[in-house]
């Protein structure tokens, strides 16, 4: 990226995020985390509720398995899009602005799967749905890194993935207890749950406020300043506030673009590794989570019932997975625990993959649903602290729109896998990919965990790219 004369070091933005930083965990924080949690949790719940009900679509429409395995791909198909042009409009037009719009658009694509006709219509608003979901998520990622205590973020993305919790055991609940005794058409009733998000959106707008971390970075300080004070007279209400530790900052208020992000190789290098690996990662998830249930049905001969039976447990053992990484995720070096849980999570899905008996499934799958989940927890959290303020959302977007070619691939591998060889091939090859995937991150990826984000990039934020190097930053006590 070029550096215009246009860029300057102005102690009111340094000022800022030093005053930022040292602010506690409050009570606003759980708010913006109860929040962002709901948000979350139905943009996971227009995920799981397809994977659920496939079978039972596939029962009442006539949809091939291919063509099940081509609308599950559809939906990555538009994270990949979403997870592009959630971090590009975030870096123009602000985090919440954008979180609050592509809740709308989720929310929009659900109903229009609830209404469907067709095989193409419900391609095509699983596309937009897709596009929705992943703009938000991402963009909500972001949020998190900049605005959230620096010690505490693997805490509150912790937090927020109780999301998770909430939108798995609903959606198997439902598919469970509603789709087997319902009418033909009742899949559709769950896709209009999906639409809740319309609800969502306005409370976010008045609720949330803009990162301080993106106004600095567009040179906005008066709109920070004011953030920042707000926040700070709440603090002062359970006593004083530490001394802020100053850095110098350079300000870039243009936005950035594609070609300042490629200008910037320890960017690009850092993008390469943790993208292979969250790409990996979300191959193999996404192969154990869209093709469990169907698996279940029809290659292990289960009847819907009890394979809803089966994935409801799944999903309620899989409640105790944002506790685990509460304790977990701030405690060691997040790189090092991505490789160690992915490693963990390979031994479950060996297991659910070579039997069929009833109470192992129901042990093995559950055990992988922790496990995995605490993969994503730490994929969540380290994305976003591995890249500098002004590429952030663009490239927290770059990177998991990779990874999300990885839940497209999942839908097609994961019918290729079914139709070799049965739940095995499916769930042995997510294996593989959760341990071939994680080496590079751990061997080549940052370390971020109870780091600054600043000092995780080697920059001061708003450091035009391509001065990883030069650690030029001066911190003032």
């Amino acid at each position: 990226m070029n550096r215009p004369d246009t860029i300057v070091r102005p102690d009111k933005a340094s000022h800022l995020l030093a005053r930022l930083d040292r602010l506690p965990v409050m009570a606003s924080h759980y708010i913006w985390a109860a929040l962002l949690a709901a948000n979350l949790m139905l943009e996971y719940y227009d995920n799981a509720i397809f994977a659920y009900a496939s079978p039972t679509i596939k029962a009442h429409t006539n949809l091939s398995t291919e063509q099940i395995g081509l609308v599950s791909s559809a939906f990555f198909v538009g994270m990949i899009i979403g997870a592009l042009i959630g971090g590009r409009l975030s870096d123009k037009w602000g985090r919440r602005s954008v979180l609050v719009w592509t809740t709308v658009l989720y929310s929009l694509g659900a109903l229009a799967t609830a209404f469907a006709p067709d095989y193409e219509t419900i391609l095509a608003s699983r596309i937009v749905t897709g596009i929705g979901v992943q703009a938000a998520t991402s963009v909500l990622l972001v949020y998190i890194a900049e605005m959230f205590p620096g010690k505490a973020r693997g805490r509150f993305v912790s937090i927020v993935t109780i999301g998770f919790v909430v939108s798995g055991v609903g959606a198997a609940a439902l598919a469970m207890f509603y789709l087997p005794h319902s009418s033909p058409g009742a899949w559709r009733n769950l896709f209009l749950a999906g639409s809740i998000g319309l609800l969502i959106a306005p409370l976010a707008r008045v609720v949330l406020p803009e990162s301080v971390r993106w106004c600095v970075s567009r040179g906005l300080t008066d709109r920070a300043e004011k953030i920042v004070a707000k926040l700070e007279a709440r603090a002062l209400r359970r006593g004083p506030l530490a001394e802020p530790a100053i850095t110098d900052i350079q300000v870039h208020p243009k936005v950035p673009t594609l070609r300042d992000l490629f200008n910037d190789k320890a960017v690009l290098r850092t993008m390469a590794v943790v993208a292979f690996g969250y790409f990996g990662s979300t191959l193999a998830y996404y192969l154990f989570a869209q093709w469990g249930a169907y698996a279940l049905v029809y290659s292990l001969k289960y009847s819907e019932e009890d394979a809803y039976y089966i994935t409801f447990l799944w999903n309620v053992i899989y409640c105790v997975t944002p506790f685990l990484a509460m304790l977990s995720l701030d405690r060691y070096e997040r790189k090092s625990t991505i490789l160690a849980v992915s490693v963990l999570s390979a031994l479950p899905l060996v297991v659910l993959g070579l039997s069929a008996t009833s109470w192992v499934l129901i042990a093995a799958g559950g055990m992988a649903s922790i496990i995995t989940g605490l993969v994503i927890n730490a994929y969540y959290t380290y994305i976003p602290e591995t890249l500098p303020t002004p590429l952030r959302a663009l490239g927290s977007g770059i990177v998991i729109s990779c990874g999300r070619f990885g839940g497209a691939a999942a839908g097609v591998l994961g019918a290729a896998l079914f139709s070799a060889g049965g739940m095995g091939g499916v769930m042995l090859a997510a294996a593989a990919c959760y341990i071939v995937f994680s080496i590079p991150v751990a061997l080549f990826g940052p370390r971020t965990t109870n780091r600054s984000l600043e000092a995780v990039t080697g920059e001061p934020p708003g450091t035009a790219a391509g001065a990883h190097s030069s650690h030029d930053t001066r911190i003032a006590a």
